[in-house]
């Protein structure tokens, strides 16, 4: 099977990431992908002064960066990036983080970074809900993400908000 590109590359699973077999990784691999803010395109070198697909610069070393350690992996977001969580592959170009989990809605919920540096994450109208420190989100209301905050997707999904 040809390796995925575009949206659906922005993560990968560990184990399908390097080719190698599930729970082993190549010496300091990284299971992360970054993706342009502009066009979504999988950034084959995410310290690259510019998107090789649509050209515009991108987000240099400072500029701070969300980050979410979950279960199935590490996803990291940009200033002015949105991202959808959920298990639709057609809505999140994450869904591979999340397909696991039947209690997770297809399109869940979204986060981003605003151009201040201050998180956020709304719930999409999931069926089990969004959890920012085990409070549970209104369908539709936008909350702040902090540093080390928990985020947990329905009942068993939870990750850890890193903000650097």
């Amino acid at each position: 099977m040809p390796p995925p590109h575009g949206r659906e590359a922005t993560l990968l699973p560990p184990e399908q990431q390097h080719g190698g077999a599930p729970g082993q990784r190549p010496h300091g691999s990284d299971s992360t992908a970054f993706m342009c803010p502009y066009c979504e395109a999988v950034l084959t070198n995410p310290g690259a002064a510019q998107c090789d697909s649509c050209l515009r610069p991108l987000p240099q070393k400072g500029t701070p960066v969300l980050r979410m350690m979950f279960p199935g992996g590490e996803l990291k977001v940009s200033v002015g990036q949105h991202l959808v969580l959920g298990r639709d592959a057609g809505q999140s170009p994450v869904a591979a983080t999340f397909t696991q989990y039947d209690n997770v809605s297809r399109r869940h919920s979204t986060v981003w970074l605003d151009p201040s540096g201050t998180a956020w994450v709304r719930d999409e109208g999931s069926t089990n809900g969004t959890f920012v420190n085990g409070e549970r989100l209104p369908r539709g209301v936008e909350a702040p993400l902090r540093d080390g905050d928990q985020l947990r997707l329905a009942a068993d999904v939870t990750g850890t908000v890193q903000l650097n």
